[in-house]
């Protein structure tokens, strides 16, 4: 009879090593969360990168943003105008304005009773018109930048076509009206040479002339603007006042 053979099991070696899976799994769940973490922290700082980039980029843009020149509403004669002055050398009367470019009511005299000045007295040789720079504190640095741009123009013959397009965008961005980027897009808009009027404004060339107005206008009594005096004498703020100061000074003259 023959023997039962008995059934041997076969030696599995017991596998010492762990796979991948039961390695990933071995981590600790402390860890595997700050990985993510790290992660999260990561793209988000990279979409607020790319936003900051992006309101930047638009911030610039908007800064450079104008409005066309204003038309020229009376033409002065020519020959009647050299850098801040407009009118005869030879007129009888002269009326001196301290003005702001950031000033509304400065504003309203350029847009106004300026005008007037021009069309009844200054193109018919009887008024010599004379720009003052008084920027008031409140309203720098854009003020004295306007300042520094309407001085600046002036060295191309543009002192007048930019005194009204300062005035024109004055206020449309508070204190930060006049920056570099917006005086670029405004000399381009008056065919001036762009990299002569901005190297003049970013270094202050006019910077002592300024200051010389506001001292002067200081020692006259100069506290607001706009302030104007016709031939040394100050008058009140309306056209109406100006217009009887100045036909009173030509009687006098004959």
């Amino acid at each position: 009879m023959a023997k039962k053979k008995k059934s041997r099991t076969p030696n599995v070696p017991t596998s010492t090593t762990q796979t991948t899976s039961q390695k990933r799994s071995s981590k600790p769940v402390r860890a595997r969360k700050k990985d993510r973490t790290t992660m999260y922290l990561l793209a988000a700082g990279a979409a607020i990168a790319i936003a900051v980039i992006a309101l930047i980029v638009l911030q610039n843009r908007s800064q450079a943003q104008v409005s066309q020149p204003p038309a020229v509403s009376t033409v002065i004669t020519e020959g009647l105008t050299d850098r801040n002055v407009k009118g005869s050398a030879d007129a009888p009367v002269t009326v001196t304005v301290y003005s702001d470019f950031e000033c509304p009511a400065c504003k309203s005299f350029a847009t106004g009773a300026e005008q007037s000045l021009d069309a009844d007295y200054v193109n018919n040789g009887l008024v010599r018109l004379e720009y003052k720079h008084f920027p008031l504190p409140q309203h720098n640095p854009s003020a004295t930048q306007g300042a520094l741009a309407a001085e600046c123009a002036a060295d191309q013959g543009q002192f007048w076509p930019m005194h009204d397009y300062l005035f024109q965008e004055a206020g449309k961005a508070g204190t930060s009206t006049f920056t570099l980027s917006r005086l670029r897009s405004m000399s381009d808009a008056l065919g001036l040479d762009t990299a002569e009027f901005s190297k003049c404004v970013s270094q202050s060339k006019y910077a002592q002339q300024v200051r010389d107005d506001i001292r002067e206008g200081q020692q006259l009594g100069v506290n607001a603007t706009p302030t104007i005096y016709v031939n040394g004498q100050k008058v009140d703020n309306s056209y109406s006042l100006i217009k009887a100061k100045i036909d009173e000074e030509l009687a006098k003259q004959g």
